[in-house]
């Protein structure tokens, strides 16, 4: 989460906010884009109630992927997955409170990848891939996170 942070601010600094792509060699360019909707733009932008809302549903995603991430029965690998789709989530959430939206700028259109994302995107993607990783694959999911007896 403070990669994604750190990352986007960086960016505002330096980049122009016109959607001008600078092209990189590899699959991935640079575009500075600032996303109003949510993932792939599936809710259209209802201005100030989009914004406050995707910021709950996320704050609400964030805590509650947590709470998972700190059980005890929870595998190391699923505990992982639910870390990172927190700060993902949180990450997101963040941009929407300090910008009114999220900062986009990872352009992989060369794959035919038309949607932009961020550090908070992969971070949530990762988190997935992982929590289905371990619930695909038995291994993964049998050691659980130790903690201190208190």
């Amino acid at each position: 989460q403070g990669l994604d942070l750190l990352n986007n601010q960086c960016s505002l600094l330096s980049l122009k906010v016109d959607g001008t792509p600078i092209e990189l060699t590899g699959p991935i360019d640079i575009t500075l884009l600032f996303n109003r909707s949510n993932a792939f733009g599936l809710i259209p932008d209802y201005g100030e109630f989009s914004r406050w809302a995707l910021i709950a549903l996320g704050l609400a995603v964030a805590a509650i992927m947590l709470g998972f991430a700190l059980r005890r029965s929870t595998s190391i690998v699923n505990a992982l997955g639910f870390a990172f789709i927190s700060a993902g989530a949180l990450g997101n959430a963040i941009d929407r409170v300090r910008l009114g939206a999220v900062v986009d700028l990872f352009d992989a259109s060369k794959l035919r990848f038309v949607w932009a994302f961020n550090v908070a995107d992969v971070s949530i993607d990762l988190g997935v891939g992982l929590v289905l990783s371990a619930a695909l694959v038995p291994a993964l999911a049998s050691r659980k996170v130790e903690r201190a007896s208190d």
